[in-house]
């Protein structure tokens, strides 16, 4: 499907088609759910970036060099040091739902900045993982594609394909979710990192932090995601984020979809990297800027009206008001 450059409108009914058309139908773990057992998973610490009670969100506008953009975001909210030790086992969590080049993907320039950022500050035990979304499948296919699988090698960093993963349920205890699998992998990581794009989503509004942890879920359990003919996937998009929490995030901002996404869309250029220990003020921010931009998409309004934030305000998933949120730059 072709994208019109300068086109404003998401021709969502063609899309979901061409997604039907190209999504395996017998691929074995979107098939069969098998786990190993049920674990009360929960990866969900305080936000160390605050001052005053307020959840720091770093804005940076960024240049050639990625690496120190990537260093001044996080620098100004205290550090890495706040939410890591060198001796922690860390978990990356780029976005690799889909083939398609940034920001469809994430960049693999920015996430190589950080990987030798943590690497610079001490932090070895570094581990990159994701499973693409259903239309994409299977993930290897993925990896390769972007030529992820390839840069994870030469940087020495262990790359995990959940499609192969054993899994666990996870009760939810949402109003849109009861019971959903996640990775038995998440049990052996001390932190976890998020590295999203800041871009649309022409389904659930906006696909930024909240959204990625989609990519930790069992194929299988995704169709759960996608029911009611796709009325709620913002909804049970936040509510899978009950049991995880990531423990800093970094966000790409270079590049963003404003309308469409997350794979194709109409792509516009804000130059800018957020970061935060808060994914709902990250995410609220975040469709600020998107904001900014004339396009037809989901982000109307308060963004505190989007059925995503509204429903991860509501768990308790991040701050709660504008009040709690301090924007540095």
């Amino acid at each position: 499907m072709k994208f019109k450059p300068g086109e404003v409108n998401f021709h969502r009914e063609e899309y979901m088609a061409l997604l039907a058309e190209m999504r395996p139908k017998d691929y074995p773990p979107m098939v069969k759910k098998e786990v190993l057992g049920r674990v009360d998973l929960r990866h969900r610490r305080p936000n160390p970036y605050m001052r005053d009670g307020k959840a720091l969100v770093s804005f940076v506008v960024s240049g050639d060099d990625v690496k120190g953009d990537i260093q001044r975001g996080v620098d100004l909210l205290g550090g890495f040091d706040k939410s890591l030790k060198p001796q922690d086992h860390i978990f990356l969590k780029p976005n690799f739902n889909s083939d398609d080049p940034p920001p469809g993907s994430t960049a693999l320039d920015f996430l190589a900045a950080v990987i030798d950022l943590l690497r610079e500050h001490g932090y070895t035990r570094i581990s990159v993982g994701d499973s693409s979304g259903r239309p994409w499948v299977p993930t290897e296919k993925t990896f390769q594609k972007t030529g992820l699988s390839l840069k994870m090698a030469e940087m020495n960093i262990p790359l995990l394909d959940f499609d192969r993963s054993q899994y666990l349920d996870v009760p939810i205890g949402g109003e849109y979710l009861d019971l959903i699998a996640y990775p038995k992998d998440l049990e052996g990581f001390d932190k976890i990192i998020y590295v999203p794009v800041m871009k649309t989503h022409f389904l659930a509004g906006c696909s930024m932090s909240l959204k990625l942890t989609v990519g930790f879920v069992h194929l299988a359990d995704r169709t759960i995601l996608h029911g009611d003919n796709n009325m709620f996937v913002s909804q049970r998009a936040a509510e899978m984020n009950i049991p995880i929490k990531p423990d800093l995030i970094i966000m790409d901002g270079r590049i963003s979809f404003v309308s469409g996404g997350p794979a194709i869309g109409l792509a516009v250029h804000p130059g800018v990297i957020l970061a935060s220990g808060d994914q709902v003020a990250l995410d609220v921010q975040g469709v600020r800027l998107l904001q900014n931009y004339a396009a037809v998409n989901h982000l109307v309004g308060d963004a505190w009206d989007l059925p995503l934030i509204k429903t991860a305000v509501k768990h308790e998933l991040g701050i709660q008001s504008d009040g709690e949120l301090l924007l540095i730059r």
